[in-house]
């Protein structure tokens, strides 16, 4: 039996995951920053461990790489983009270990993070509709207010800003470097599932949030089965180079479908997808295992939502 470590599995998407890869017969693995009793998910996997925040990206590697030797881990999965930050450069370490790690490459992950550099690719190849992007240094005389300020990176809507006047522009901008400057946008959010091997094979499925949180987790959604988006998501996939999962944002304004972002590991929603019909976050591990994509079924349109449910997991 193969080992699968699941990274931060008090987020969205892995208590679908965990789901599926028990299902299909793997040992699941799970860790997280915050204690096994303060989340459902992390009592159910078959072992469970803390570790220090991605963000201290050497010290979490070093956690990761002795749970490989002390579970006997075969894949890695992260779940967060932080995380990918932390992994994406250190395959081959993890490899040399026994274990692949189910993110894009340091280079692919990199460009799928830096919201500005895509932007700028896409809009120069014609891929896709992107938003006017600037940098604080770099602004136009005439700005269309209201705009949207996003940090460069940034992951799940984290210190977004919105400024209606160059007062409250300047205000904001003050509170960090690397904001990345764009009109606001209104309109229904698109997420589309993607999957691409390493043959160029590719798998992906459009959902439309009819509701979200605050942080950008959609919770009501609508399968669009064959849309355009598709088709746009597959130039992307090719133009970067992505092998594995990941999933890609648009927002619906005016006639078209303005690129947001590219996030480099499956989504929080993942799950919507497994229940039309396709599992992504089994498709990840054939991807980084080299092996082509399976065929997806014909999806059904159809509207989903997700509940949530309390449960003691200590104690009681």
């Amino acid at each position: 039996m193969q080992t699968i470590l699941l990274t931060a599995v008090g987020s969205a998407a892995a208590d679908a995951a965990r789901r599926s890869y028990s299902a299909a017969g793997y040992r699941v693995v799970g860790c997280d920053i915050y204690p096994k009793a303060w989340n459902v998910t992390s009592a159910e996997m078959d072992a469970f461990f803390n570790v220090p925040p991605a963000v201290q990206a050497d010290a979490y590697a070093q956690a990761l790489l002795d749970a490989v030797r002390t579970y006997g881990v075969d894949w890695i999965v992260p779940l967060t983009d932080v995380e990918v930050d932390a992994l994406c450069g250190r395959k081959e370490a993890f490899r040399a270990a026994g274990a692949t790690v189910c993110c894009p490459d340091a280079p692919v992950a990199d460009l799928c993070r830096d919201k500005l550099r895509m932007a700028r690719e896409l809009d120069a190849r014609g891929l896709c509709q992107v938003i006017p992007t600037y940098t604080p240094d770099a602004l136009p005389e005439t700005l269309p207010f209201p705009l949207m300020l996003k940090p460069l990176r940034g992951r799940s809507s984290q210190a977004q800003a919105v400024a209606h006047s160059r007062d409250e522009l300047a205000q904001t901008l003050r509170l960090r470097e690397d904001y990345i400057i764009q009109p606001f946008l209104t309109g229904d959010v698109f997420t589309v599932d993607c999957a691409r091997d390493a043959r160029g094979g590719m798998v992906t499925l459009t959902r439309r949030e009819l509701l979200r949180t605050v942080n950008g987790l959609g919770t009501t959604v609508e399968i669009c089965p064959e849309h355009p988006l598709d088709a746009v998501c597959r130039g992307i996939l090719a133009h970067s180079g992505v092998v594995g999962a990941v999933n890609i944002e648009f927002i619906h304004h005016g006639d078209g479908y303005a690129f947001l972002e590219v996030n480099p590991r499956f989504s929080g929603g993942v799950g919507f997808s497994a229940l039309a019909g396709y599992d992504f976050a089994l498709a990840t591990l054939r991807c980084h295992g080299g092996e082509p994509l399976l065929p997806p079924p014909a999806f059904r349109p159809m509207t989903m939502a997700q509940r949530y449910e309390m449960r003691v997991t200590a104690g009681g």
